[in-house]
């Protein structure tokens, strides 16, 4: 359930210390390397979020991104990943 305990239990959990306070990503995301994404704070991040962070994702403070977005920084060269 959102704004639970148990729901920022499990951000913390997919995220770690790479969640800024008081941010919020609703569910459902999706996405490869989401170790690599880092989030700010007073962020909003909204349902249906793809992150494919092979490159690394950085949002900084204050950002607030619609749903069904996709935040992609893979790199498609074979000799330099």
């Amino acid at each position: 359930m959102p704004m639970t305990e148990d729901y920022f239990r499990i951000l913390k959990e997919i995220f770690g210390e790479n969640l800024g306070e008081n941010s919020i990503v609703n569910a459902p995301i999706q996405g490869a390397c989401i170790d690599n994404v880092k989030i700010g704070k007073n962020v909003f991040i909204n349902s249906n979020t793809l992150f494919m962070a092979r490159g690394g994702i950085t949002i900084e403070d204050d950002v607030q991104i619609a749903a069904n977005c996709q935040l992609l920084s893979n790199n498609n060269d074979p000799y330099e990943r």
